[in-house]
């Protein structure tokens, strides 16, 4: 069975959209109004940021003998490796893909179990991914697999994935799954508080909202001005999706979070202050402290500093389930 558009849609996770082309399945995790927004906003590396797969996957159930597929990539982030995770049943069989100056695409065949099974591809969260050839060896059966709820996870670079090897194993995917939802992943790395991302809403009508921006508005921006491009994004998102329950997560530990930089005059963790007044009277926000999720230890982060490696992605997803699951 080679699958086709519709096809590769029933069972496609984590995307606004699936365009075919000449050479093969492109997948599109943002909205054409946002990605307009970011070409408007003429920052030539977040307009690659968007073409990244980040929380894309697959999710089926098959009787398939094997899967297999032709992939090529081409550039969604500053990390220069691309790397794919297969579950079957559940359970963690592959993980394969490509590192190094040159990232290469190519063609890969994963042998299944005997049987019915479900079977789960992650998509590299570091690089555009366009799929070719897909098939399922001998299969008679082909269902896409949902999970329970919809979520959006807006966000910078940490929610993006830097620095997750597997990419199933970064926060954003491992909090969606442990919430039992189907995500949207919106992170950006580089990105803050961005309110014309939030001009349309998106298909999808969310249970959940999370955002976790703040760390580099810290860095970059004055406290009036982050404070009021928070305001905005925050009253935009309660007012798109008044029904939804929305997570605003202050920053984690960063290395250099303590000392007063020229713009914003303080510490990052007054980011957490700030969220809190600007979402004060928004009813259905509420405002999560992250900073202690990730141990304030460098063995915890892949640059030693900022960007949690797999090990502190795990504790990221399970402290902050744990906040969220209190209030479910």
């Amino acid at each position: 069975m080679v699958l086709n558009l519709d096809q590769i849609r029933s069972i496609v996770r984590g995307v606004d959209r699936v365009e075919e082309r000449e050479d093969g399945f492109y997948f599109f995790r943002f909205t054409k109004a946002q990605e307009q927004a970011y070409l408007d906003g003429g920052n030539e590396g977040f307009c690659k940021k968007i073409t990244a797969t980040a929380g894309v996957r697959l999710a089926f159930r098959t009787d398939a003998s094997a899967f297999s597929f032709d992939y090529d990539f081409s550039i969604g982030s500053s990390r220069r490796y691309a790397w794919f995770d297969v579950y079957v049943n559940g359970q963690m069989t592959e993980h394969f893909g490509s590192s190094g100056s040159s990232v290469l695409g190519g063609k890969a065949s994963i042998k299944l179990p005997e049987g019915k099974k479900t079977v789960e591809l992650y998509f590299p969260w570091t690089y555009r991914t366009v799929l070719s050839n897909v098939e399922l060896k001998d299969a008679t059966l082909l269902e896409g697999i949902s999970r329970k709820h919809t979520m959006l996870t807006f966000g910078d670079s940490i929610t993006q994935g830097y620095d997750a090897v597997y990419p199933s194993l970064s926060y954003a995917s491992l909090l969606a799954r442990l919430m039992d939802a189907d995500a949207i992943n919106k992170g950006i790395g580089g990105e803050m508080f961005f309110p014309a991302l939030l001009e349309e809403p998106d298909a999808l009508e969310p249970d959940f909202v999370t955002v976790a921006y703040g760390s580099n508005d810290w860095s970059h921006k004055t406290y009036e001005d982050t404070k009021a491009r928070c305001r905005a994004f925050y009253a935009r998102l309660s007012e798109l999706y008044p029904n939804a329950r929305i997570f605003a997560i202050t920053p984690i530990w960063r290395g250099d979070g303590m000392r007063t930089t020229t713009q914003f005059g303080a510490p990052v963790t007054e980011v957490d202050a700030l969220i809190r007044e600007a979402c004060a009277d928004l009813p259905n926000i509420t405002v999560i402290n992250g900073w202690t999720f990730v141990p304030g230890r460098s063995e915890f982060y892949a640059d030693l500093r900022l960007h949690p490696n797999d090990l502190g992605f795990g504790l990221y997803a399970q402290n902050l389930y744990a906040e969220i699951a209190k209030m479910l």
